[in-house]
């Protein structure tokens, strides 16, 4: 798949950069939101260029649909754009967006009725691709092949919380955010039990 041009946008504007501890120069990700806010179209392209593909590839975990998610990843930067005056501040640029995405995802589904395959009926799939494996995380086909049967017997909600936690490196409050968990108490729990049963599973 290809990646869009964020509308073709030509930009002057700079980024303004924060100076680390070690000396060298960054762009937080509240600075970052905060320069799109304020209308930088600079900050935008670089939020667009950033973060399109980790969307995508969200959005694919929880429907199979890959029309359906590419339609909903550029409805959610349209709508961030026209509306970015109005939109709060965050510190975590990529949580921002997945909450957003999560939310397009049920709200399109129930609203259109669009059917989905039965594997992903069954709840949130965790894919990996071939370089995943021989290049990311130096895992053999043999053990790639018993992770996926180890996550294939877990429930929906849990192989979802390990992806947050182990594949997006969200803590457990984002991710009982983005569960509608009651209690981050809740989220660390199905971490856990989702871990004990891999753990088992691969033994």
């Amino acid at each position: 798949m290809n990646k869009p041009n964020p509308n073709n946008i030509l930009t002057t504007n700079k980024i303004s950069l924060d100076k680390s501890s070690n000396g060298s120069y960054r762009v937080s990700d509240a600075t970052l939101w905060q320069q799109f806010k304020e209308g930088s179209e600079a900050a935008f392209i670089k939020i667009y260029n950033e973060n399109f593909n980790m969307l995508f590839n969200y959005g694919f975990q929880l429907t199979g649909n890959q029309e359906f998610i590419e339609d909903c990843v550029q409805d959610i930067f349209i709508y961030l754009r026209q509306k970015r005056k109005s939109l709060g501040p965050t510190d975590c640029i990529k949580f921002y967006l997945m909450k957003c995405m999560r939310r397009k995802v049920f709200k399109e589904m129930k609203k259109s009725k669009i059917s989905f395959s039965l594997e992903y009926s069954e709840g949130f799939q965790i894919t990996f691709s071939h370089e995943d494996f021989l290049i990311d995380q130096q895992i053999e086909q043999e053990k790639s092949e018993k992770l996926n049967k180890a996550l294939s017997l877990l429930s929906g909600k849990k192989r979802e919380a390990i992806y947050y936690f182990y594949f997006q490196n969200l803590n457990y409050t984002q991710i009982s955010e983005l569960l509608e968990l009651s209690h981050v108490k809740s989220a660390r729990n199905l971490v856990y039990k989702a871990l004990s049963v891999l753990k088992a599973s691969m033994e």
